[in-house]
């Protein structure tokens, strides 16, 4: 880096008395002791710390690999000792950092890494991890990468990068701050977890107190032949360019969300009349329910167009006994049963004979109405619940860069 590079991070931001900016370099050494297995012990088991067993952003080591030495990849080379700090030069921007627990002292890490060893009474390790994590050192990375055909640094460039840096006993402080902090903010990403999985709960349980009543309402039990017309989908022929591309939306499973129900209006690919006619998809009226009976089974839709789907949906034309907005809940509350019954080839599937056989509750069509009408009020108070939690999830993702960015301005 360069003093005019320098002088500008100095400016960056004004340090608290008697901290220093100083270049890596100057703090940590770059470890370049490497190790062969395949050569040196082939017959002997290591551990190997690849970027990927890394969790992006936290800090941890979330798996490694016990390995043979003959079966090493080229890459496992690196040595690793108790309080290095291995850093991914590849992408940096994504945070692969970790400090080597003493469990894994003498193992072995990718080349991908960079192995930081501090330097003795200047820093301490747990300080040199988070100061990595830091805006000002990704800011560096992105910059010294700039122009570059691959998202990498280069380990001759891994020194020049500065940090802010205060005295030890401010360092310890400064750690012992944001992993209280931190500690703060995974307690409060777990509350939230289990509050997202309590609220995918709420309309399961909902759906179960009113078709579990069936019996003692006297609703009659039908087959959903009986009720609607059962079709599948089809994707017509790709290699004819003819048959895409036109104005007839063509549904695929993906396109669909989880767990609520939604009106479906477009598609991202369309198909042409001749696509139509030379396929077995079908043109399903607007109104007609959609169900993914592949791969992914159990998300349900209303055609609010008509359209046509491929064949990872069974879709529903309801007649006029069964209120369609119904019909998308009752499948929606037997999906775990569907799921059971699925087989499976090369992937999940509830066969169209099968799906046609399966019974629903049948209340007169008014009562279907009202039942439809309350499932989708619990739906949109779920669905701005949802959003709710949504949001607070994203403040909760700031918290950790502000948390940081306080800590290394001397403001923690």
């Amino acid at each position: 880096m360069d003093d005019s590079a320098t002088l500008l991070k100095q400016e960056f931001y004004k340090l608290p008395e008697g901290w220093k900016w100083l270049k890596l370099g100057e703090v940590a050494k770059i470890n370049k002791e490497q190790r062969n297995p395949a050569l040196e012990t082939p017959n002997e088991k290591f551990i190997y710390i690849d970027i990927s067993g890394v969790e992006n952003g936290t800090g941890r080591i979330r798996e490694v690999k016990q390995i043979l030495g003959k079966d090493a990849p080229s890459r496992a080379r690196r040595v690793v000792h108790t309080n290095d700090v291995i850093m991914s030069t590849v992408r940096p921007y994504l945070k692969a950092l970790a400090l080597i627990p003493e469990e894994y002292d003498n193992q072995i890490c990718s080349t991908g890494f960079a192995v930081l060893t501090c330097i003795d009474k200047i820093i301490i390790p747990k300080y040199l991890l988070y100061v990595l994590f830091s805006d000002i050192v990704i800011e560096q990375c992105n910059r010294m990468m700039a122009g570059a055909h691959y998202p990498a640094l280069r380990e001759s460039q891994i020194p020049q990068i500065l940090i802010p840096l205060p005295p030890l006993e401010e360092q310890r402080r400064i750690v012992a701050r944001i992993e209280e902090l931190l500690s703060r903010v995974e307690e409060a990403k777990r509350l939230r977890k289990q509050a997202r999985e309590e609220t995918e709960k709420i309309m399961q349980a909902a759906l179960h107190k009113v078709f579990s009543r069936a019996e003692e309402k006297g609703w009659e039990w039908v087959e959903l032949k009986n009720v609607a017309k059962v079709v599948g989908g089809h994707t017509p022929k790709r290699s004819v360019r003819r048959y895409w591309n036109g104005n007839i939306p063509w549904l695929v499973p993906t396109e669909l969300s989880s767990g609520t129900i939604e009106i479906v209006q477009t598609s991202k690919e369309k198909i042409t009349q001749e696509g139509l006619k030379n396929s077995s998809t079908m043109l399903l009226p607007a109104g007609s329910v959609l169900y993914t009976s592949r791969a992914t089974i159990g998300k349900v839709a209303i055609a609010g167009v008509p359209l046509t789907t491929n064949q990872g949906f069974t879709n529903f034309i309801c007649t006029n006994r069964l209120y369609n907005w119904y019909l998308a809940y009752c499948l929606l509350w037997l999906t775990p049963q569907i799921q059971k019954e699925a087989g499976q080839t090369t992937f999940l599937e509830i066969r169209k004979s099968r799906l046609r056989k399966f019974k629903i509750p049948l209340p007169p069509l008014e009562e279907q109405k009202k039942i439809a009408t309350y499932f989708t009020n619990i739906q949109e108070t779920l669905k701005q619940l949802k959003k709710f939690q949504q949001e607070t999830e994203k403040e909760l993702e700031k918290l950790v860069p502000s948390i940081l960015d306080k800590a290394f301005k001397g403001q923690l």
